[in-house]
């Protein structure tokens, strides 16, 4: 009896490791103000270019601090993985890098173009239709891509386990490609169903095709003019700071500086 418990106790480990994982945690920035504010912040994890008045992006110690932890010269790129609104409006993200966290304004920052900036602009051609990779490519490699036509991708082995697709799009060589919802780690990722073990050069011998719309193009036009002639004249969003809090701190400076004059009144009366 113990031998069948251990045998089945070893072949139900198996059968758990050869699962992929389907879900990742989201980690949390290591972050005060996120800390405690993490209900109301929305994560959405992209690249970003800094474009900001006067050829920089300010980065703050939090939405309610115009304290200043750094600055980024226009045409930075950084990853946002969370924002924040504040109560006057402001679209805050937070930047992070080895060793600060602060926040920015989001107006001051231009999305790249990523999976979902595909989605958006190709949404009339995306067709909902489920499926999963043919048979034929179990234990091969692969490649999964940031969008169809993108030049970032990943090559990866399949194991037993084939990605599966929610849409679908053609593109120009009317080529069949199916958007990933998860797969090993990997998010909103794009696969060439018709042929997804061909690499870039084999795919588009002739260079990525034009992606974009005329309003990416013209954030890219803006973003290069105010690095060359940075703006002078406009204002800057600054953080507002919590009155709530700086009257909390007020008063709880005052409280201390009066405690302690009676504690020393006394000891002087006792003198």
């Amino acid at each position: 009896m113990k031998k069948c418990f251990i045998v089945l106790s070893i072949l139900l480990c198996c059968m758990l490791y050869a699962f992929p994982v389907q879900a990742d945690l989201i980690w949390g920035p290591d972050d005060n103000f996120y800390n405690r504010h993490a209900r109301e912040c929305t994560h959405i994890n992209r690249m970003f270019t800094a474009n900001g008045p006067d050829g920089v992006v300010i980065v703050y110690q939090s939405p309610e601090s115009p304290q200043i932890i750094t600055r980024l010269d226009n045409g930075t790129q950084t990853r946002i993985s969370f924002t924040y609104q504040s109560a006057d409006g402001v679209l805050w993200g937070i930047y992070e890098n080895a060793d600060q966290t602060g926040w920015l304004p989001m107006d001051y920052m231009n999305v790249i173009y990523d999976s979902i900036s595909f989605a958006e602009e190709y949404a009339a051609e995306i067709v909902s239709e489920s499926g999963i990779l043919d048979t034929l490519y179990q234990n091969k490699e692969i490649y999964l891509w940031k969008y169809p036509g993108s030049e970032t991708y990943d090559m990866i082995q399949t194991g037993n386990f084939l990605p599966s697709y929610e849409s679908v799009y053609l593109d120009e060589k009317n080529r069949c490609w199916g958007n990933v919802g998860y797969y090993y780690g990997m998010r909103n990722v794009w696969i060439c169903i018709d042929a997804p073990d061909a690499d870039f050069d084999t795919l588009y011998p002739s260079g990525a095709p034009a992606r974009g719309t005329a309003q990416f193009d013209q954030v890219e036009t803006d973003a290069a003019e105010s690095i060359q002639s940075p703006s002078k004249t406009t204002k800057r969003i600054v953080p507002k700071q919590n009155t709530a809090v700086v009257m909390l701190t007020v008063l709880l400076v005052l409280a201390v500086m009066l405690a302690t004059a009676g504690l020393l009144r006394k000891f002087k009366q006792k003198e």
